[in-house]
Order: C-alpha cells, then structure tokens, then sequence
C-alpha cells in the first residue's frame, strides 16, 4: 500500500499509530519537504516562523485542517503516548492557535476534560497567544496538558504559556510534566528537549536542519528565503 492510499485508510478508520505510520501520513498528503541537492540560488529554502532558516519543512496542520480522520488518529496516538508516560490526570488540554487548535481540541474530547483554547494577537510588543474570551478562568486543582503539532524552536509553545499565565493566577497553573508533539523537528545539533519545565517527547522525529540567516548556506548563494505557510509558497517549495 503506498502512503496516499494508508493516508485515506487512517481517515476513515482512525487507529493509534507508531511514528513510520505518521510519517507515512505526512508523506501520502504532500506535506513533507526537504531541500533536495546542493544550495542553488535558484531554489528557495524555508524561512521560519523564528526568523531561522531551514532545509526543510513539515506541515502538519495543513493535515490536521484536511484529514479530520487522521488529526483523531494522531490525537489518539498523543494520548496513548501519554498513559505510557505518566500515570497522572489532568483537566484540560491546550495548544498553539491556530495549528494545535483542532489537534487539542480532539485529545480534549477523547479524554473527556476541557480544551483552553489559545488566540494568535500581534501588537507593539510583538507576536502572543493569548487567552480565548470562551474560555474559563482556571481553577484550584486544574492540570493542563499541553501538546503541539510541531516543534521547531518552541517559541510558540512558550507564548502558549506566557499567555495563560497573564489571565490566570500562578497559584491554579499546573502542567502535566510532559509535552507531547506529533513531530519534533527540533535541530539536531541542539534539540528541544523541555519547554518551561516540561519534557518535550514526540511521535515522530526528523533530522532537519536550521541556519542562522547570517551562516546560513542557502542564503549564502542567494537562495530566497520564504515562509512556508505564506501565499503560494508551500507550492514553490514543494513543487505541488
């Protein structure tokens, strides 16, 4: 079977699935790239969203958005991974806006607690994810899960955190001790391993590699720099 065909199999029959089944999903939906052969300035590379660049890129929420059968399959397999991990319960689950969103909503309603959900907002001050106006404030007791789509640098993961903590009182934040992450693209040379605190484990891991933009040997032989998730760019990417 090959991995567009075991892609349409998961969405319509959703299982827990091991890494090479995740990676075998991200693959049948188009949404694995890497930068093939030697720096040309004629081929872009990845800009992303820290300001790094990068030899390639996974989109994952662009699945999670279009295979509603495989985003339960993945939420599935976070929560397995879970309850091999901790023997802990939490209350609610959370997120990243708007990639994680969907994600965390689903392993929410699979472990029957609640799903904080966050918000994108840029101002003055830069780029948060602040507290969604739906949501109820934390209580005495409280225990978030937090999961992510993706780890690149975990700068979004952060934001998550700084932007509980500015609508919540310290005392009623609580984090189960573990952050689970469908792919850890983190890169190799300095992996992510905690994120304030908590240890960050994945479903699937990959070797993809980050630059500064001023070491950076795609720059370096005037390679444009894009956002992946900007416009048409995915497309000029991947060539799809």
């Amino acid at each position: 079977m090959n991995d567009r065909a075991f892609l349409e199999l998961i969405d319509r029959n959703p299982i827990v699935l091991t890494s090479d089944g995740i990676r075998r999903c991200l693959n049948g939906a188009g949404a694995f790239w890497i930068y093939e052969g030697k720096p040309c300035w004629s081929k872009p590379h990845a800009k992303l969203f820290s300001g790094l660049c990068s030899n390639g890129y996974v989109n994952v929420g662009s699945v999670l958005k279009a295979y509603p059968g495989v985003r339960r399959a993945f939420a599935m397999s976070i929560v397995m991974a879970l309850q091999e991990l901790w023997d802990g319960v939490f209350t609610c689950v959370t997120g990243a806006d708007t990639s994680t969103t969907l994600l965390a909503q689903d392993v929410a309603e699979i472990a029957g607690v609640k799903h904080i959900r966050m918000q994108k907002h840029e101002d003055g001050e830069g780029k948060k994810q602040v507290w969604h106006p739906d949501n109820k404030l934390l209580v005495e007791g409280d225990v978030i899960f937090h999961i992510e789509e993706l780890v690149t640098t975990a700068a979004s993961a952060l934001l998550v955190h700084e932007g509980i903590r500015r609508h919540n009182s310290d005392s009623k934040i609580s984090f189960v001790p573990y952050l689970i992450t469908v792919v850890d693209r983190s890169n190799p040379d300095s992996r992510v391993a905690e994120v304030d605190g908590l240890k960050v484990k994945h479903l699937l891991q990959l070797n993809i590699r980050n630059f500064h933009p001023n070491g950076c040997p795609y720059c370096a032989v005037g390679s444009e720099a894009i956002g992946p998730k900007e416009g048409e760019n995915w497309h000029k990417l991947a060539g799809k």
